[in-house]
C-alpha cells in the first residue's frame, strides 16, 4: 500500500474528514460514483463523499492492485464510491 501523505482537497481545500464545498470538482457523487460537479443525481450524501485526504479511489485501487485508471474503467469504483441503500 502506498504511504501517501494526507492532504487538504486540492480543489476546495477542505481538511481530511470534511465534506467538500459546493462546486468542488474532486468530489464524487454518492449516488452514481462519478464526478459530483457534472452529476444531476438526487439524494447525494456529502458526508459519505467527504474528502479522505487522498485522491478519490487512490487507496482502494492500491489495495486491489489496480492503478487508478483501471479502478475506474473496470467499474470497481462503484463498490466504494456509491453509498449502499438503506434496507427497511
Amino acid at each position: 500500500m502506498s504511504k501517501a501523505k494526507l492532504t487538504n482537497c486540492p480543489d476546495c481545500n477542505v481538511a481530511p474528514g470534511q465534506p467538500h464545498h459546493d462546486g468542488c470538482d474532486i468530489e464524487r457523487c454518492s449516488v452514481c460514483g462519478l464526478q459530483r460537479l457534472g452529476c444531476t443525481c438526487e439524494g447525494h450524501d456529502p458526508q459519505f463523499a467527504r474528502w479522505t485526504g487522498l485522491w478519490p479511489g487512490e487507496a482502494k485501487a492500491d489495495a486491489l492492485g489496480l492503478d487508478l485508471n483501471e479502478f475506474y474503467m473496470s467499474g470497481a469504483y462503484k463498490s466504494f464510491m456509491i453509498k449502499p441503500e438503506k434496507r427497511q
